[in-house]
């Protein structure tokens, strides 16, 4: 999740720094799904989804803002989960988001200068704390085009702050400060099947899908237009984006698996986790069910 603003700076050594004639590559880091009680209880309780990755319900403090999520965690991606019973702050039943993220100083930066050259004003940097019973620490800088209405996808880059991962482990060596799969080396398990993201679907209506087909192709992504919708190509992921109808936002999710599987079809409340040999997908709505309530725009 992308938490509220707040201001920190802090700087170390020994980090790649991009040039600023270019964009650095754009990662997927993480999505969000605000799903309903019932589906949230099913899947943090789930032991299908306990044996395909490391999973926690965590409660995360950022400056004045708090929530609580359940996580499953990758080699270089991961999952976040809310259930409707607790959401964080001006977050609504179905809403979803998409986190992007770069491994180079100044990325986030370099993203805000591409991205006013078409929205201005609209683009904004914000900074953003860890919190803990024994102070903050700079966790991340991120940029986003500001609206005036909610999102059923929000969509921001980010970059994790050089101090961040030797502040939070402190005596680990700390390699590469802000590549994704060094932040996920303490929760990690490489014993369990999943290996990480690559695949979202998500129904947007015009406008949002393509205000984002414009964010993503500034940033380098490959994107190919199709009628309303569009796919783009991001290094190690794909993207497919379908028109909304009675509902929107992140359909499903597709994710590489390290070892083959059983083909299993798991049942977490309306939504579904999928199975299949080296793969698998989280499907948290269709079509056919859109007309449910939880997620209407």
């Amino acid at each position: 999740m992308k938490p509220l603003n707040w201001v920190l700076l802090l700087t170390v050594p020994c980090v790649v720094a991009h040039s600023n004639d270019r964009v650095p590559p754009v990662f997927l880091t993480h999505f969000y799904v605000a799903l309903d009680s019932t589906s949230y209880d099913a899947l943090r309780s789930s032991p299908q989804v306990a044996a395909l990755a490391a999973g926690k319900e965590n409660n995360v403090v950022a400056g004045n803002r708090k929530w609580t999520g359940f996580y499953l965690y990758g080699r270089q991606t991961y999952m976040e989960f809310f259930g409707a019973q607790a959401l964080p702050a001006d977050m609504r039943p179905g809403d979803t988001g998409l986190g992007l993220t770069v491994e180079e100083v100044g990325g986030v930066t370099a993203i805000a200068a591409r991205l006013r050259t078409i929205y201005g004003e609209r683009v904004e940097v914000d900074t953003t704390p860890s919190t803990s019973p024994t102070g903050a620490i700079p966790w991340f800088t991120s940029t986003d085009i500001k609206s005036a209405g909610p999102h059923a996808m929000s969509t921001w880059f980010m970059e994790i702050d050089p101090g961040f991962l030797a502040a939070k482990h402190p005596g680990e060596p700390i390699e590469h400060p802000l590549s994704r799969e060094q932040y996920e080396k303490w929760r990690f398990l490489p014993d369990r099947p999943l290996d990480d993201v690559v695949g979202l679907t998500a129904a947007l209506d015009a406008s949002d899908a393509t205000q984002l087909a414009t964010e993503l192709e500034l940033v380098g992504w490959s994107v190919h237009r199709h009628g309303k919708g569009f796919v783009a190509v991001g290094p190690d992921v794909k993207l497919t984006v379908v028109p909304a109808g009675a509902r929107a936002g992140i359909q499903q999710v597709e994710f590489r698996l390290r070892q083959s599987v059983p083909r299993q079809k798991i049942e977490l409340g309306s939504a579904k986790l999928l199975l299949e040999g080296t793969t698998g997908r989280f499907i948290f709505w269709t079509r056919d069910d859109s007309n449910s309530g939880i997620g209407c725009r």
